[in-house]
């Protein structure tokens, strides 16, 4: 009898061993089932709030009405879809703001709006409840710290999930996308001067009636305005443009931006537009980044004035 109760004993060990544990929980369950119909997320980060719609493929800011970046939140929601709690973390409230899963924040961000570990509040609505989830800081070793409201303790999930440093990077930064063999001219318009129309040729973009293209400036030009990107939107004010520039494409394509200088920074307003664009940049003045500023405001002696 003792043989066969030591077999039974070690076979019944060798098999509680060979049990694998069960897979952690997901982190917000049935968010992977609802996320193809989701229609509207809401976000806060430091003291702003923003809500997402759906619109088709795209989702669009609210009350801004521009289109979200992808980047940013399109992986974002994926990974929390995915995501797991795979360890178990503080329950204790006071302890939440040190690993940034607090709500509201502590964090503050610097002066030019950056947050050096950028935290948030998203919440929507799956299987007919709504859903908040912080996300926190990421874990030093890999995952991020993050906490559903309403769950008995805040959790270390795998996932990398992770938030811009600045609300305005929620915002899709390109202006309009142009291939530059679809541009036939770009025109410079300075007070006081004459309108410098620069013509595709031999060489690069060239003045009209030039033989070959005398720097490389006028190309750069002609390549920043047919891919403009913003940094930051507001609201159209009353600042004088002190430069236009156009740009003619193929068949009746015509896009033109007026642009200033506030200090360093150069700010920029879309005064024509096709007609099916033109909603996008009424009433809304745009802060270019410098890579695209720059070759916009090239001397008109090298992009080869007389």
């Amino acid at each position: 009898m003792r043989g066969p109760a030591l077999s039974a004993l070690a076979l019944l060990v060798l098999s509680a061993c060979s049990r694998e544990a069960p897979p952690p929980a997901p982190l917000v369950p049935g968010l992977a089932e609802a996320l193809p119909a989701l229609a509207e997320v809401r976000l806060q980060q430091g003291d702003a709030s923003l809500v997402f719609e759906r619109e088709g493929e795209e989702w669009r800011i609210r009350d801004a009405a521009w289109r979200a970046d992808r980047r940013w939140l399109q992986p974002l929601l994926l990974g929390l879809a995915n995501a797991r709690c795979d360890e178990a973390r503080t329950a204790d409230a006071a302890r939440f703001e040190r690993i940034g899963v607090a709500w509201p924040s502590a964090s503050e961000a610097s002066p030019d709006g950056a947050f050096a570990r950028p935290t948030g509040r998203l919440s929507f609505i799956v299987e007919g409840r709504e859903m908040a989830v912080v996300i926190g800081y990421p874990q030093a070793r890999g995952g991020t710290y993050v906490r559903v409201e309403g769950a008995p303790h805040s959790c270390l999930s795998a996932a990398t999930l992770r938030l811009p440093a600045r609300v305005s990077e929620w915002f899709d930064p390109q202006l309009w996308r142009i291939p530059i063999e679809r541009v036939t001219a770009v025109v410079v318009e300075d007070p006081g001067a004459d309108a410098l129309r620069l013509v595709p040729g031999e060489g690069g973009f060239r003045p009209e009636g030039a033989i070959i293209a005398l720097t490389p400036d006028a190309d750069a030009l002609a390549s920043a305005l047919a891919n403009p990107r913003q940094l930051d939107l507001r609201a159209a004010g009353s600042a004088e443009p002190t430069r236009v520039l156009r740009l003619e494409g193929e068949g009746s394509l015509t896009y033109a931006l007026a642009v200033w200088r506030e200090g360093e920074a150069t700010w920029a307003r879309v005064i024509a537009a096709p007609d099916d664009a033109s909603a996008w940049y009424q009433g809304r003045e745009f802060r270019l980044p410098e890579d695209v500023a720059a070759p916009l405001w090239a001397d008109r002696g090298t992009l080869g004035a007389p």
